[in-house]
């Protein structure tokens, strides 16, 4: 058996610091955290520009464990997100605690930006191997607040109903005040789309099949969804074509139902106008058992409709029981009146 010595010459990738193991946050926000330092180190910047795709890739998980990772690491302020439209968000690495005494002893040296400079510490010589060969990256300039374009227009402030439209449409009804302050944020910020944006991408998303699967156990809270603007996720061709059908499927059943009572109010009319003749027929005859009743009435019904059977074809002195009388006479040619040879007896 061989063994050997880890070292940094013989092993070569990301590596998380210290602080970071130190910290009460999971294994991939630790993970994704040493990948960021190892970006920003490889350009010698204070960010990267990392896609969620490809941290996702890296860590062999879902894009949607991703954001959480990054939202683990941003609630306590180890990295600084900066959104951008049309590409993937930049991440800075803030300044950590410990590190702090060393900047401020160096600040004669440099200064200090308002985004904390890489994190140092840590060897990775597989990065200084490509300092030659891959140049970095021009910086890319920081505004420090949000242009004047993104923010609302008019002034027009938080409104609680849009807000309600938007709980009312989503199906996972937890967590309402956090999904309130999501919204309110994201609205004072500039960065909320229109309500029938929201509506028609929770519609989307209701329809596929994660958030089908188990009861919706795997929708996520409102107050996540806003907050990771999902509303910007694509859905694949196959999820598409799968709600697709789905939403056909649910239509179809949505018809048969309708067609199934709008059948059964049509008999039940029916036999609200017939059921006086029936009574007067029935009481020809001696009382039947209770559970016959409905196949004799419907027996009755079809001869009524095929030939007008009443209580006036009940002869005097009648001793058949009515069950025995609707047998016999199923078994009497039709008459022969207008629409009777379309609707034949009873097979004896």
């Amino acid at each position: 058996m061989k063994t050997f010595v880890p070292s940094t010459k013989n092993i070569h990738g990301p590596i998380i610091p210290q602080f970071i193991l130190d910290k009460k946050i999971t294994s991939g926000a630790k993970l994704v955290y040493a990948l960021l330092c190892d970006y920003a180190s490889s350009y010698k910047k204070d960010h990267s520009f990392p896609s969620h795709a490809k941290l996702a890739e890296r860590l062999s998980c879902s894009v949607s464990s991703v954001k959480n990772y990054l939202s683990e690491l941003a609630a306590l302020n180890l990295i600084s997100v900066q959104r951008r439209q049309n590409s993937s968000s930049m991440y800075y690495m803030m300044l950590p605690d410990c590190l702090k005494g060393k900047e401020s002893n160096n600040s004669s040296q440099q200064p200090i930006n308002d985004y904390a400079q890489p994190i140092t510490g840590y060897v990775n010589t597989h990065n200084k191997q490509q300092e030659n060969t891959t140049p970095p990256l021009p910086p890319v300039p920081v505004p420090r607040s949000l242009p004047p374009a993104s923010r609302p227009v008019g002034g027009r402030g938080f409104s609680l109903h849009d807000f309600e439209k938007i709980w009312a449409a989503y199906p996972n009804k937890k967590g309402e005040e956090f999904a309130r302050y999501a919204y309110r944020k994201l609205h004072q910020n500039g960065l909320l789309p229109t309500e029938n944006v929201l509506l028609a991408s929770i519609a989307r998303f209701t329809a596929t099949e994660s958030w089908q699967r188990e009861n919706g156990r795997f929708i996520p809270q409102l107050s996540y969804w806003l907050r990771d603007q999902r509303w910007l996720d694509a859905i694949s061709n196959e999820e598409a074509e799968a709600a697709r059908l789905r939403q056909e499927s649910i239509e179809r059943e949505l018809a048969r139902k309708q067609e199934e009572e709008a059948r059964t109010a049509k008999h039940n009319a029916k036999w609200e106008r017939l059921w006086s003749v029936y009574e007067a027929f029935k009481a020809k005859f001696p009382a039947e058992s209770d559970g016959l009743e409905s196949m004799l009435r419907g027996t009755w019904l079809h001869l009524h409709e095929c030939g007008g059977l009443t209580a006036a074809d009940v002869p005097d002195g009648n001793t058949l029981s009515i069950r025995d009388f609707l047998q016999a006479y199923k078994q009497m040619p039709p008459r022969s009146q207008p629409g009777s040879a379309d609707c034949p007896r009873f097979p004896g």
